[in-house]
């Protein structure tokens, strides 16, 4: 029993640093996209059409549809669908990758905290308090940090959009708590009805650079925007939670900002100030804290495994 207590732990924790490397790796290759050849209508389409092709086969084994109603697939898709994703590629093409690892993943906890508390009438402690007001101190940061650098004139625009999607998938979140959704319900929402209705606009009216783009930077967008984040992340997200807990798999997601922003040094050449660094490791620090993960009494520091 205790091998295979063991065994469990060691898969989840493989799978929550895949997540990890998965998120962090998603924040730097979208801001690639957008700012090189592709437009983001482009890498959106890419994103939606590549994940539809390939989980068309199992969606269509397992009719994961079943137990969706019209009003379900509606919320689902245009919260974790096309106006998600057009939001945070609009983002990443005014503002650095770091900026988009702390305001998407720093301010996930405090619109999901706050949409719990209206749509569920949840209790916020007041250790959640305290650790949201770090993580915004920490966000505050990093956002002064763009503004004051150069060519950060545009770059609260960025911040604002990152805001914006992060909004969308936090009544994402709140409605899986609600409605108990599977992995199969998220695909086939967020990418099958969203290709279905995004990839003809898309190719018929959308500003599009695909016929100009070179082959390799088409591939790697098609590639790891149709396959990491929907398919792979959400499975092993799925997996980490599953085997170690959603308390211990947060703790690993915590650390997506500061992953984000190294793994951007050598791929996109942006490097954080100091303000934005204490932002990230203020904004990890206020995500323990709010998720319950650390606390002010002993028995809230336990991790669920």
């Amino acid at each position: 029993m205790g091998n295979n207590n063991r065994g469990s732990i060691i898969l989840g924790s493989v799978a929550a640093i895949c997540v990890v490397f998965f998120w962090a790796g998603w924040i730097v290759i979208s801001r690639l996209g957008v700012t090189n050849h592709l437009t983001v209508y482009d890498v959106t389409g890419l994103r939606h059409g590549v994940g539809a092709a390939v989980a068309l086969p199992y969606i269509i084994w397992s009719r994961a549809w079943r137990g969706l109603t019209p009003l379900r697939t509606l919320v689902l898709t245009l919260t974790s669908g096309v106006p998600y994703a057009l939001l945070s590629y609009f983002g990443f093409l005014y503002a650095p990758a770091a900026h988009g690892g702390v305001f998407m993943n720093g301010c996930l906890p405090i619109f999901t905290t706050v949409f719990a508390w209206i749509w569920l009438g949840q209790r916020i402690r007041f250790s959640q308090i305290v650790g949201l007001v770090i993580i915004l101190t920490g966000v505050t940061l990093v956002g002064y940090e763009g503004f004051v650098s150069s060519g950060g004139r545009m770059t609260w625009i960025g911040d604002f959009l990152f805001l914006a999607a992060i909004a969308l998938f936090a009544v994402f979140m709140v409605a899986n708590r609600v409605w108990t959704v599977v992995p199969g319900q998220v695909i086939f929402s967020a990418t099958i009805v969203s290709a279905v209705i995004y990839i003809p606009i898309w190719l018929l009216w959308l500003d599009s650079n695909l016929a100009v783009a070179p082959s390799s930077e088409i591939l790697l967008q098609g590639v790891y925007q149709g396959l990491v984040p929907s398919v792979l992340g959400i499975s092993s997200l799925n997996i980490a939670v599953r085997h170690i807990g959603p308390r211990a798999t947060s703790v690993f997601l915590s650390s997506v900002p500061v992953v984000a922003a190294v793994t951007a040094i050598p791929i996109l050449n942006e490097l954080p100030g100091l303000p934005a660094w204490i932002g990230m490791i203020t904004v990890t620090f206020g995500i323990l804290l709010a998720l319950g993960i650390i606390g002010f009494h002993q028995e809230t520091a336990a991790v669920d495994a």
